[in-house]
């Protein structure tokens, strides 16, 4: 009998034993020392090594502490943005978009119907004037007046001159940059004040810059405040006309009068 009841005893001690080491202790917590080793410490009375403590100092639950740390990273990932977007979220903002329209001023030269039309009477035409040598020779615009017998006054206008100062003009020293050998077309268009003129090659052929600027001034002033025009716009072979002469000199929108001097004859 006594053996069987230190049996039962052994049985019994043996029990509470595998009950602790389970973690059944009601509503207490575990113990981290047992739930980390498991059955491997049962019977076990050692002391923990050296390098479990320095585990435990380190990471405070050890192997714990670094899942932990994954499962942060997972969750960071999780709420990442994608580095790709969607292809068709893409394609839908491409289709979307719409290039606005540029609207470029008008290069070629467009035919007019309406025509001017003036009185028979005297029209101004404007040649030039050098006054002194060489270098220091300086040009002046010269009015001189034609007769017109009435009708359309451009063609005549541009016509003079090309034709430039008859003989007793001449003998005065008057000039004109303008070359003989220019045409211009006869279908002008005014549009809002703007004359629009094309003209030949021969406009910006020859001549200095200086003399590629006396002759714009002898088209514009001959036009330009009279038959309602307010500006002049070039062309030559019916593109617009934006530089002028070997040394592409720049020229405005719209050709009006200078401020320079001006001979009366």
């Amino acid at each position: 009998m006594k053996s069987l009841s230190y049996l039962l005893a052994g049985l019994f001690f043996v029990l509470v034993l595998i009950e602790k080491s389970m973690g059944f202790q009601g509503t207490r917590l575990p113990n981290p020392t047992l739930t980390q080793q498991g059955f491997r410490n049962l019977g076990n009375t050692k002391a923990p090594s050296l390098q479990q403590n320095q585990m435990q100092n380190l990471g405070g639950n050890g192997d714990l502490d670094w899942e932990d740390d994954l499962s942060w990273e997972e969750e960071a990932l999780e709420g990442a943005i994608p580095l790709q977007t969607n292809p068709t979220s893409n394609k839908q903002s491409v289709d979307d978009f719409q290039i606005p329209e540029i609207n470029f001023p008008e290069e070629g030269f467009a035919k007019g119907k309406k025509k001017i039309q003036v009185n028979a009477g005297f029209v101004p035409i404007y040649f030039l004037k050098f006054y002194g040598q060489g270098k220091h020779s300086q040009s002046n615009l010269v009015k001189v007046m034609r007769e017109f017998s009435g009708g359309d006054p451009i063609p005549f206008v541009l016509e003079q001159l090309q034709i430039g100062p008859i003989a007793e003009e001449k003998q005065k020293g008057i000039l004109s940059a303008i070359p003989k050998r220019m045409r211009y077309e006869s279908q002008y268009r005014l549009e809002d004040g703007i004359l629009h003129l094309s003209f030949s090659k021969e406009l910006g052929i020859g001549g200095s810059p200086e003399i590629l600027k006396d002759r714009l001034d002898q088209i514009t002033f001959s036009l330009v405040g009279n038959y309602g025009i307010k500006g002049v716009v070039l062309y030559i072979d019916n593109l617009r006309l934006r530089s002028l002469g070997g040394d592409g000199m720049s020229l405005p929108d719209v050709l009006v009068k200078n401020n320079r001097k001006v001979i009366l004859l």
